[in-house]
């Protein structure tokens, strides 16, 4: 149900604001550096904002806006073109960053809200708490995390619920530290200084991506992040790791800041697509094809697929692992993530299996153990089934 006027814009007797201050503070926001370098987040929160405070925001939904702002024909595919979405979560994260920021506390709060397009406005004696999930993935050290696509595709994935997420990974908790701690180690294996730079800087932060609805709405998590999750997870139990778990949409850039994380998914995780833009090997995606693209070679499609209604049945996947400290947080992150569910399913059995990083490591430029890091992977597809991940690329500095 859309919300209320009243409750996107309440009457100024009732929180002393006006439309003249919400002004104001867009302006504030807009010229942080967070906004002004940006041409399509900008031009998104000024157009809801605006309608929100014109009346209009019951109209607010993704085709809406998609065709108001973003120039989509009236017919387009929201499924195939998410660029509502991923910007309306990229703008959620600056906004929570700008606030973040010192010096920002008393100022008038302008809020998007998770799974709503209508924004808020309040004092900021009024912003409420940040929404957690539900912080029981499992009974060991845990408390929550992960986006795409495992027997079946993100776009049209199976989607499970965060009760069935913590039983998936509390099997695979329990199956994969009874594989560690049954056969220690006479060296350190490539798996293990794979994940050594992430332990003992406290408690890992595990970020899942959710799958959403036509109107921005979270409705699940897809079955290949919530599988990846729990191999990880089991990993890092296996190594005496205390780790907490956040989706996508309700981790903030202070949480990021808290210590090392993991973010599972490509995209729909927008904290990770943020990452990749400023790396060597980066997501991108324009109608139906989606690709991982080398920016020594941008005009390669060579790991690449293309899905869609009358379009052959994919044959392979591919994946991005990047292990880096993040020059924003100045925090270590590693991300997993496939261009669909099969490629996301690779790379968590990829960082998992100590069989698979023992071979990288032998074909490894030197010293990549301690340097930032990423992995290009590509998995057949058989019958809804993903192979094996085999390494296509990888690049360190």
């Amino acid at each position: 149900m859309p919300r209320s006027e009243a409750s996107v814009f309440p009457p100024p007797h009732e929180t002393g604001l006006d439309a003249a201050s919400v002004r104001e503070q867009l302006d504030r926001i807009l010229a942080s550096p967070l906004f002004r370098n940006s041409k399509r987040y900008p031009s998104l929160l000024r157009y809801v904002v605006e309608q929100a405070l014109d009346g209009h925001g019951s109209e607010l939904k993704e085709r809406t806006l998609g065709i108001e702002v973003f120039g989509r024909t009236p017919d387009y595919d929201t499924n195939v073109d998410p660029v509502v979405r991923i910007s309306a979560a990229e703008i959620r994260k600056r906004i929570a960053q700008y606030y973040h920021e010192a010096g920002h506390e008393s100022e008038v709060r302008i809020d998007l809200p998770l799974g709503s397009y209508v924004p808020e406005f309040r004092l900021p004696a009024e912003k409420p708490p940040e929404p957690v999930l539900p912080t029981a993935v499992v009974p060991v050290a845990a408390t929550e995390l992960a986006e795409p696509k495992p027997v079946v595709v993100i776009r049209q994935q199976r989607v499970i619920d965060w009760r069935v997420t913590a039983a998936v990974a509390l099997a695979a908790v329990l199956a994969t530290s009874g594989l560690f701690w049954a056969k220690p180690w006479t060296r350190p294996s490539a798996l293990d200084s794979f994940w050594a730079p992430m332990l003992d800087h406290g408690n890992i932060l595990l970020c899942i991506g959710r799958n959403h609805d036509a109107d921005g709405r979270p409705h699940g998590v897809a079955l290949a992040d919530a599988t990846t999750m729990a191999r990880l997870t089991g990993i890092l139990q296996s190594k005496g790791q205390q780790w907490t778990i956040r989706a996508d949409d309700d981790a903030t850039f202070g949480d990021l800041r808290q210590g090392p994380a993991v973010l599972i998914g490509a995209f729909n995780d927008s904290w990770n697509l943020r990452l990749a833009n400023s790396m060597r090997f980066t997501y991108h995606q324009a109608g139906p094809t989606d690709w991982i693209e080398d920016q020594k070679n941008p005009g390669s499609r060579a790991w690449s697929v293309t899905r869609g209604p009358g379009l052959p049945p994919m044959t392979k996947d591919f994946a991005l692992i990047t292990r880096v400290v993040d020059p924003n947080t100045d925090r270590i992150l590693v991300t997993a993530g496939g261009l669909w569910g099969y490629g996301t399913l690779a790379a968590g059995e990829f960082l998992s299996d100590p069989k698979y990083m023992e071979a990288f490591g032998r074909q490894a430029p030197a010293g990549w153990q301690k340097k930032n890091l990423q992995i290009v992977l590509t998995t057949e597809v058989i019958k809804d089934n993903s192979g094996p991940p085999r390494v296509v690329d990888s690049y360190s500095w």
